[in-house]
């Protein structure tokens, strides 16, 4: 998507921020209440430059305030708030728990949030609370700090707005920076997805999600019959797979960490070739033994703008 006119939308609606209801643990005046909004990550040129954040990370409202999160892009995220102190309960991203009311005393979050979805949580009771994208830790945690209503606030949501377009830029530009940083010049070596520091750096709030020869966004390559590939993801914050199904077959279907590996070495077409999930730093090879087009995918990220590869042998 164009990220510039995402943010010139977000300030806008930022700026006719609906009011809200009062808190059923304070007296709260209705037409005082602000809804803020929050945009859950940010993506650009085709879904294939991700950001990994929530735009903006830390804001402040007072008590009876509501926010809304959005997720404009096209891979899933989730609003997830523990009492404060806590951290999320373990394990992979659960169903919708609790309501859209937070008084800090119990476990609240939205599930998988996909593409449009929106959250809205109103904050009853001060204090300082963290909110975390289960799929997408450690690098999407965000701060809300909640004061006592009528509390002064310090900054206005216009001002917000613009730090929240700031920041989306910063982090959508090192994505596409990271680009220059491809680590297999000369061979038939591709990078599954890549982000700034490579798989050795910590984990980034910029992402590429593409299979890469090279240092543009290219992910179809020629290649002599009896030739080994190569991919390796040089993410340091998404798991990624290199899935070869059988000539003019689609992607097996299913949760792509509960696809199993497909062993075998050679690929000539006939029969599935998986990687499985290949976290940072993983590789992957396959010696391409019969002449072909053949269609590769990410489990993870095929629909995002596709993370899609062909390898033509001849």
């Amino acid at each position: 998507m164009n990220i510039f006119k995402y943010v010139t939308s977000y300030l806008i609606l930022t700026l006719l921020a609906a009011c809200g209801g009062g808190s059923p643990s304070t007296p709260l005046a209705p037409s005082s209440s602000q809804t803020w909004l929050v945009a859950t990550g940010a993506s650009s040129q085709a879904e294939a430059l991700q950001a990994l954040d929530f735009y903006p990370n830390t804001l402040t409202i007072d008590a009876g305030d509501a926010i809304t999160w959005t997720n404009t892009t096209s891979i899933p995220h989730t609003i997830s708030i523990p009492p404060a102190g806590q951290t999320p309960p373990p394990g992979p991203p659960q169903p919708p728990v609790g309501s859209g009311s937070f008084d800090g005393s119990a476990y609240i979050s939205s599930g998988f949030m996909n593409t449009g979805g929106s959250y809205v949580v109103r904050f009853t009771v001060p204090g300082t609370y963290k909110v975390y994208c289960l799929v997408h830790q450690p690098e999407m945690v965000a701060t809300i700090v909640v004061q006592p209503y009528g509390a002064a606030l310090p900054a206005t949501q216009s001002a917000i707005a613009s730090d929240a377009q700031a920041d989306m830029v910063i982090d959508l530009n090192a994505a596409s920076a990271s680009l220059a940083s491809f680590p297999y010049p000369g061979g038939p070596h591709l990078a599954a997805g890549i982000a700034p520091g490579l798989a050795v750096g910590a984990p980034s709030q910029s992402t590429v999600m593409r299979f890469l020869d090279g240092t543009t966004m290219a992910s179809s390559i020629t290649v002599a019959t009896g030739t080994t590939v190569t991919w390796t993801n040089q993410s340091n914050n998404v798991p990624h797979t290199v899935t070869f199904p059988a000539a003019g077959q689609g992607p097996p279907g299913g949760s792509p960490d509960k696809v199993p590996p497909a062993p075998g070495a050679t690929y000539d077409g006939t029969a599935l070739r998986n990687s499985g999930t290949m976290p940072p730093g993983a590789s992957y090879s396959l010696t391409f033994t019969a002449p072909g087009t053949y269609t590769y995918y990410c489990l993870f990220h095929d629909g995002v703008g596709g993370m899609i590869g062909t390898v033509t042998v001849q």
